[in-house]
């Protein structure tokens, strides 16, 4: 019998803690989360099969989530919000590989595993206030940037699919910075301005520049009819706009100008070296459940300068050109709420991956094409690419999706040709310059060329609650 009692005191002081009082995070007759906390999720499994033949060049077997099953696009997110006194927490974490972080693994030049790893997106206090017929609302911290707009309000509908378009052009070089951001909002009107790091959620500041980006907008988007509503958005990102170093692009200081290895020399050029400016135009269209469509185009600019030897003050600076680089994009959503039929197409200087670069300088005119001592015109990269996509969306319920689709990219070099794959009869990787001299002079083993077509067949699905 003593044992009996000693087991019954022993398995409660056990369980005790186990059956301790719950924690309440929400009030009984008030919305969810109105006194507690407000909990939620995005999980999007996805199994991608690329497509290898002679169509898409050599076979790459650098390890990558283009092929296999992987989680993009998963977070959890936790926010609080005080009504009565216009203040919001938001608290959102994301899993990431690795090597979003480091080229310390086997997807780099290291050898180190490459797990899924717990990174915060968004942690920021919001402040939400009206004035007469405006409302205003003030974010400090970690916040989505103004481009990603076409996401959070639902016009681009498929971030699980992919990247948003300007997020994939590369608008900002993050989607997520630390700053200070403003939105007003007045009918059909909206102005959005941040101040950011400009590095990015993943970085600290002064790793690329010393200075802040600027960003900006301003959107109409009226309402029709219930069924009806349309968008016109502008937008524009000066980076390292101010508060920077005027030394910052002293050699080998910062990213700016990197070592030579020349002892003899001290080169240094102005902050416009470090400086790029980018102007983007997104419109959209939503009727019912049936069309979403999009239209937009981004404009980017790097800043030129001169750069000069201090030790050698009388010597000639080297002039580096300002360059300039564009691109395109649509969308086009077809349904009946339960399935819907999506096309998606982007062209972008740059390449042979997806983003836009500043590829482009004054060498395209023709009167600078010939330069003295040379017998061939001079151009500028011509190099861009060509992204297409296409699947079918099922909707499981009005949060849950599988979508089933195809993609390809297909990119050309900086003489607006094709770019192609060279492999030699021993199936070893070459190149453009060894299999042009084969033709001229003799090779041990003949030099073959492909197409280089990067073609996936993707599997997708996605919850949020």
């Amino acid at each position: 019998m003593n044992f009996f009692y000693r087991f019954i005191v022993l398995f409660f002081l056990f369980i005790y803690p186990i059956l301790g009082e719950e924690v309440i995070t929400t009030k009984k007759e008030e919305p969810d989360g109105y006194y507690g906390l407000k909990l939620g999720a995005i999980i999007t499994p996805t199994a991608s099969l690329r497509i290898r033949d002679k169509a898409s060049g050599t076979t790459d077997l650098s390890p990558s989530d283009k092929s296999g099953f992987s989680m993009p696009w998963t977070m959890f997110s936790i926010s609080k919000e005080w009504e009565d006194l216009g203040l919001k927490a938001e608290f959102w974490g994301e899993i990431l590989r690795n090597d979003a972080l480091t080229n310390d693994t086997s997807v780099g030049s290291g050898t180190k595993e490459n797990p899924y790893i717990f990174l915060v997106r968004r942690a920021n206090l919001a402040k939400t206030f009206e004035l007469g017929n405006t409302k205003h609302q003030i974010q400090f911290g970690m916040f989505e940037l103004p481009h990603m707009f076409s996401v959070w309000s639902g016009n681009y509908d498929w971030r699980y699919i992919d990247k948003s378009p300007l997020e994939s052009l590369g608008f900002a070089r993050d989607p997520v910075d630390l700053g200070i951001n403003y939105i007003g909002r007045w009918k059909s009107f909206s102005v959005q301005a941040a101040v950011v790091n400009g590095e990015g959620y993943r970085n600290v500041q002064n790793t690329t520049n010393t200075g802040y980006d600027v960003i900006g907008k301003i959107g109409w988007e009226p309402t029709w009819t219930e069924n009806l509503k349309t968008g016109l958005h502008l937008l524009g990102r000066a980076s390292n706009a101010f508060g920077y170093a005027s030394d910052e692009c002293r050699e080998g200081k910062t990213k700016c100008l990197l070592d030579d290895g020349n002892p003899n020399t001290r080169r240094q050029g102005p902050v416009s070296l470090n400086q790029e400016q980018v102007l983007a135009i997104e419109s959209h269209l939503l009727w019912k459940d049936t069309v979403n469509f999009g239209l937009g185009g981004m404009f980017k600019k790097q800043l030129g300068g001169k750069i000069v030897d201090r030790l050698s003050p009388y010597q000639p600076g080297v002039m580096v050109p300002e360059s300039t680089g564009r691109g395109a994009y649509l969308w086009l959503g077809i349904g009946n709420g339960t399935l819907r039929l999506v096309a998606r197409g982007e062209v972008a200087t740059g390449g042979p991956s997806p983003g836009l670069r500043a590829t482009e300088t004054v060498e395209r005119e023709p009167w600078v094409r010939f330069q003295p001592g040379t017998t061939e015109p001079r151009y500028s990269d011509q190099s861009y690419y060509v992204s297409r996509q296409i699947f079918g969306e099922w909707f499981l319920s009005t949060s849950t999706r599988l979508a089933l689709g195809y993609t390809e990219v297909r990119s050309y070099d900086t003489k607006g040709e094709p770019n192609k794959w060279y492999v030699d009869s021993t199936g070893e990787s070459s190149n453009r310059v060894e299999y042009r001299e084969q033709f001229s002079k003799p090779v041990a083993f003949p030099i073959s060329e492909f197409g280089r077509l990067d073609r996936s067949i993707v599997l997708k699905a996605t919850a949020t609650f």
